[in-house]
C-alpha cells in the first residue's frame, strides 16, 4: 500500500465521540502526509536531474548506443591501377608531388592570410575531364597521412559524383550532402562514412536534387559549413567541386570557401578559359594551380604527371 493510500485510510477512520480524531491518529496522518511530500520532492528532483542530463547531451538509461558509423573498405590494388596515392606504398614521385602541394594548404591553415575557414579547401577547374576529382582523391589521401590532421572528402559535384566511384566503394541510395541539406533533422553523422584508412573519412553527394545551386546557397549550407568547422577545427576538409564554366553550383560553393586550388590540364586549359574560372571565384582564396596530365618524370606525355604553382590572385 502506497503512503497515499494510508493516508486515506487513516483520514476515513471514525472520528471520535465528539467529532474529531484522536490524537494519535492525527499525529499517524500527519507522519504519513510529511512521508508523502518528502517523496513528491524527491521525485522532482531525479525528474529535473534527468532533464538537465538530457540538456547537457546525456542519453536516458533506456536509450540505445549511438550507432557507428559505416566503415568504407577501399581496394589499395585499385588506387594503384588508377594511379591514385596509397598510403601503405613507399615513397612515389605522385605522394612527393601532393606533398608539396598540401604544404602551402596547410600553412595557409595557421597564417593570419588564411583566416576562419582556411580548413575549407574546394578543389575545382575550368573544364569537365581535366582531373579535378583525381586530384581531390590524391590531396584528401595525401592530407590524412599528416601526423596532426584528419580529413574529410565531400563529394560536392552533386549532378555528377565521382568520388566514391573512385575510390571503388557504393554508396548509391544512400543520405549525403543534398540529404542533410533539405532535411535539417538529419544528423550529419548519419552521412559521413568511415575508410579503411586511418584519418580520412567520405561525404557522398546524397540524393540529387532538382535545386542544388539554391540549396548549396542556402543558410542551411551556411549552417552545415559552421558546423563542420566548429566540430572538426582538427580536420581539412576537401570539397570536390563542379568545374567552374559547366555549372553554376560551383561558383556558389567557392563563395563557402577559405581556400581554392584550381586543376588545368595541361595542353588542353586554355588561358581565356583559366581567366573566365578565375572570373567566376573571389582570386583572394586561389591558393595555387595544380598542372594535371603533364610530362611525366623520365620523357613521355600521357598518364598522369603534376606540376604545381601557389601564390594568391590571379598570378598563381
Amino acid at each position: 500500500m502506497s503512503i497515499v493510500e494510508r493516508a486515506v485510510d487513516l483520514f476515513e477512520m471514525p472520528a471520535t465521540p465528539h467529532g474529531e480524531r484522536s490524537p494519535k491518529r492525527a499525529a499517524e496522518t500527519e507522519h504519513l502526509a510529511a512521508l508523502e511530500r518528502a517523496a513528491l520532492l524527491l521525485e522532482a528532483d531525479e525528474r529535473d536531474a534527468q532533464e538537465l542530463h538530457v540538456l547537457e547531451g546525456g542519453r536516458g538509461d533506456d536509450a540505445p548506443p549511438p550507432a557507428p558509423r559505416r566503415c568504407l573498405t577501399i581496394s589499395r590494388d585499385l588506387l594503384r591501377r588508377q594511379k591514385l596515392i596509397v598510403p601503405e606504398d613507399n615513397r612515389t614521385g605522385l605522394a612527393e608531388n601532393f606533398r608539396r602541394i598540401k604544404r602551402h594548404i596547410l600553412v595557409n591553415l595557421n597564417s593570419e592570410q588564411g583566416g576562419a575557414g582556411a580548413n575549407l579547401i574546394m578543389v575545382s577547374s575550368a573544364l569537365p575531364g581535366e582531373g579535378k576529382t583525381f586530384c581531390s582523391v590524391n590531396l584528401a589521401i595525401s592530407m590524412s597521412m599528416e601526423v596532426d590532421r584528419s580529413v574529410l572528402l565531400v563529394d560536392a559535384d552533386v549532378a555528377k559524383p565521382s568520388v566514391t566511384s573512385m575510390l571503388g566503394v557504393q554508396t548509391e541510395n544512400e543520405l549525403g550532402l543534398m540529404d542533410v541539406l533539405s532535411d535539417p533533422t538529419i544528423p550529419l553523422t548519419d552521412v559521413i562514412c568511415d575508410t579503411d584508412i586511418p584519418k580520412l573519412a567520405v561525404l557522398p553527394a546524397g540524393t540529387r536534387h532538382l535545386r542544388a545551386t539554391e540549396m548549396l546557397a542556402s543558410n542551411a549550407m551556411r549552417d552545415l559549413l559552421d558546423n563542420l568547422v566548429d566540430k572538426y577545427p582538427d580536420h581539412v576538409i576537401i570539397f570536390d567541386s563542379p568545374p567552374l564554366l559547366a555549372a553554376s553550383e560551383a561558383a556558389v560553393l567557392a563563395t563557402r570557401m577559405g581556400q581554392i586550388a584550381l586543376v588545368v590540364e595541361a595542353g588542353k586549359t586554355t588561358e581565356t578559359a583559366l581567366k573566365d574560372a578565375l572570373s567566376r571565384v573571389q582570386s583572394s582564396k586561389v591558393v595555387g594551380a595544380l598542372l594535371n596530365k603533364g610530362p611525366e618524370p623520365g620523357g613521355g606525355v600521357g598518364g598522369y604527371g603534376y606540376g604545381y604553382g601557389y601564390g594568391y590572385g590571379h598570378e598563381a
